[in-house]
């Protein structure tokens, strides 16, 4: 997948070809992801028409191409096409709560009519306490749906915004993190966006738990907000440390060469932490929760 992305636009007509074949699903799935960032249009319309696909990561894995193509002229397709699906009462919950997800990369005056007429019903989930939303969190990771852990992520995520106090924000923000290792830990990649514009914007140390779940399901669009927060980090050995560790993971992961795009705007941008970044083995322990 990795060298299929560097091949980028030549890439494109075989893709194409394979992701209508009859090939295994994981197979299909893995298609696709190649095409995430492809800067071909026509990439859209493969995408819409793998939405309709019986298997749910080959669909998973079509938002995921369509998503990329949100803000882009040529975007309307894309964004008709995941609207259809987050309003589809007949399709998979978790395809719709993706779809709804990757919407939400729009204006929000855009989206929430969307959200409020798709009537995704999460269930009950604890948003009025962060003691209570992180004791909910550890006796029901495993047993509830991964829309009712990104609804409580995405309820902690205003509580966070207009807590009153410093303490308040970091409770909420520690509530954040859980969820999102809970999703992590589900291999749900429906919370992406909101780990790569934390870690973006971070001034100072997150709980570890950003970057366990970056670690685990992360991809190339996750190292430049890496590399934001490690260039502001210099006063903070430690967790400069626990950031280039992430990386390494998600570039492991992928497989990202120096030929990848990604690693190649590393190179450039983020010289020094590219160094860190890519050293043949790692001297430290992997981030992990606390």
């Amino acid at each position: 997948m990795a060298r299929l992305r560097v091949a980028g636009t030549s890439a494109f007509s075989p893709l194409a070809r394979f992701v209508q074949s009859g090939a295994p699903p994981v197979a299909l799935a893995g298609a696709l992801a190649a095409l995430e960032g492809c800067e071909d249009a026509r990439a859209i319309a493969v995408a819409r028409r793998a939405l309709g696909a019986p298997d749910a990561d080959v669909a998973l894995a079509a938002v995921g191409v369509l998503r990329g193509w949100l803000n882009e002229e040529q975007g309307l397709e894309a964004i008709e096409a995941l609207t259809v699906v987050a309003l589809d009462r007949a399709r998979p919950g978790l395809l719709r709560l993706a779809a709804l997800d990757a919407l939400s990369d729009l204006p929000p005056h855009l989206v929430a009519p969307i959200r409020a007429t798709s009537a995704l019903d999460p269930g009950p989930t604890p948003t009025d306490e962060p003691g209570r939303a992180l004791e909910w969190l550890a006796a029901h990771t495993s047993s509830v749906s991964l829309a009712a852990v990104h609804e409580l992520l995405s309820a902690a995520r205003e509580a966070e915004r207009v807590a009153a106090s410093d303490q308040r924000r970091d409770d909420w923000l520690r509530v954040r993190g859980a969820a999102h290792v809970a999703l992590a830990r589900r291999g749900s990649r429906l919370a992406l966006y909101d780990l790569r514009d934390t870690l973006g914007a971070a001034t100072r140390p997150l709980p570890l738990d950003f970057l366990t779940a970056i670690a685990a399901v992360g991809d190339e669009s996750c190292l430049d907000p890496l590399a934001r927060a490690w260039a502001r980090a210099g006063a903070e050995p430690w967790w400069q440390t626990r950031l280039a560790e992430a990386a390494y993971d998600v570039v492991a992961r992928h497989g990202l060469s120096g030929r990848h795009a990604a690693v190649r705007r590393l190179r450039d941008k983020w010289p020094q932490f590219h160094a860190v970044v890519s050293v043949p083995r790692r001297p430290h322990s992997p981030a992990r929760a606390t």
